[in-house]
């Protein structure tokens, strides 16, 4: 770069191809902050990159290599969010976003950073509530029935084919035809072990021709499954969705923060077949 674009630019006039990036991201009306656009190794705070907050519902791709700041910058569109009154649901891997709860520990680093791109820092923490799945793990338990889990997504997760994942849907409507609620994995192991009792088998000829052994396969499928600690996570009472899509009392929307990193290997290994 030459001596007198770096004049230009500390005057505060960009290049020509840095102001045609920096139009593509000039908005109006609420928007979220992302920093300043990166020009030849140097940030330029008059180019602002802003996404509109209305864009939000779209599907969005935070890519890098290790070290980019792909972390912060999901906490920093986070945080926005809630300051801008909208709730937020995150999944927290790593452990990593935990933080947002509470204010940030101002430094030289951090000072650097913000005059860097031109913003003002300001320690500030987010009304935060945590989640685990089944209670696994430090935060509120998530826990959900069988029931409303369903036979498609159990199929995926406990690896049935398309016949063993077929018997299961036959399963679940034997027990809504019953009146059989579903809570937990040992509500539908009876079900399942009954099904194939010497009483049960009766039942199987009436709800589409499903086989003992297959029904067999399915209750072996949900003991392991059951024995892997993926139990916890079924049963009452069940969250409801409408509790991630809350306000704090000062209007800013509580940030959702689900930790599964203890449950990230369980199951362990895939069940019988």
């Amino acid at each position: 770069m030459s001596d007198s674009e770096n004049t230009a630019e500390s005057a505060g006039v960009l290049p020509e191809p840095a102001r045609e990036i920096a139009a593509g991201y000039a908005v109006s009306g609420a928007s979220l902050d992302l920093g300043a656009l990166l020009w030849d190794g140097t940030c330029l705070p008059n180019a602002r990159i802003r996404i509109p907050l209305a864009m939000l519902n779209r599907h969005g791709l935070v890519a890098g290599a290790t070290g980019t700041g792909k972390t912060r910058t999901l906490q920093l569109i986070a945080e926005q969010l809630s300051a801008g009154g909208v709730p937020v649901f995150l999944a927290d891997i790593k452990g990593d976003v935990s933080g947002i709860a509470a204010p940030g520990a101002p430094g030289d680093r951090v000072a650097e950073r913000a005059g860097q791109v031109g913003q003002v820092w300001e320690a500030e923490g987010f009304p935060s509530e945590f989640y685990a799945l089944g209670g696994i793990g430090p935060g509120i338990p998530l826990r959900a029935t069988v029931t409303s889990f369903g036979p498609v997504l159990l199929s995926k997760v406990l690896e049935l084919n398309q016949t063993q994942e077929q018997s299961l849907g036959l399963i679940f409507h034997y027990a809504d035809s019953k009146g059989l609620e579903l809570t937990d994995l040992k509500d539908l192991r009876a079900v399942v072990a009954f099904l194939v009792s010497d009483t049960g088998k009766a039942e199987l000829k009436g709800i589409g021709g499903l086989s003992t052994a297959t029904a067999g396969v399915i209750l072996r499928s949900v003991t392991a499954f059951e024995q892997q600690g993926a139990g916890d996570f079924f049963g009452e009472p069940e969250f409801e969705t409408a509790e991630l899509l809350r306000r704090a009392p000062d209007g800013r929307g509580l940030v959702s923060v689900l930790e599964p990193a203890a449950v990230q290997d369980k199951p362990g290994s895939s069940p019988p077949s």
